[in-house]
């Protein structure tokens, strides 16, 4: 079935249909058009020419120095959905390959994520509560888990060191579809 386009609602058609549209339908589509429009209106601040660079001034990092900064960390957290409506976030050991976040895993829920090729949440960052200043770069996309061959491919001193005991054999890698990050003045 195909459906008519606007362009060929004649103008008692649209009088008509508008006839049957309440108050408040109309009162709604307004209310929730310049909650819109406030919100894109806060978003533009984050742009650092808006933004500024003064004490609380938040703007947006580039992808560049997303990626310098996380080569600075080697503890980042980790989001996952553990089982189905069940998110979990967990302090991972991470090295980087490229722009790949490579984490060490045991069995369990993470590995699971990465075998089912979840898109998964990734977030570094810094705060100094004196100051109230800090960083945060986050890094989403799909999850692996690398076979025992791809992780031998990898260069040396690519794989992460975890500091937890107890065997973590697996290997993920998240590769980025998405990297933000935000500074705080």
């Amino acid at each position: 079935m195909q459906l008519p386009r606007l362009v060929t609602l004649g103008p008692r058609l649209v009088l008509t249909i508008a006839e049957h549209v309440s108050p408040g339908a109309v009162a709604n589509a307004r209310t929730a058009a310049a909650t819109v429009a406030q919100q894109v209106a806060d978003r533009r601040r984050l742009d650092p020419e808006v933004a500024g660079d003064g004490p609380g001034a938040l703007s947006r990092l580039s992808r560049q120095e997303c990626q310098a900064l996380l080569a600075t960390r080697a503890v980042g957290r980790l989001a996952y959905v553990a089982r189905a409506g069940v998110p979990d976030i967990v302090p991972v050991n991470y090295a980087l390959n490229g722009e790949d976040v490579l984490v060490r895993s045991g069995v369990g829920p993470k590995l699971q994520a990465a075998e089912r090729g979840d898109v998964i949440a990734f977030q570094v960052g810094d705060v100094d509560e004196s100051t109230n200043s800090g960083w945060s770069v986050v890094v989403i996309g799909p999850a692996r888990r690398l076979t025992v061959a791809q992780q031998r491919a990898l260069p040396d001193g690519a794989l992460p060191r975890a500091w937890a005991n107890g065997p973590r054999h697996a290997l993920i890698r998240l590769r980025p579809t998405r990297v933000d990050g935000r500074r705080l003045r």
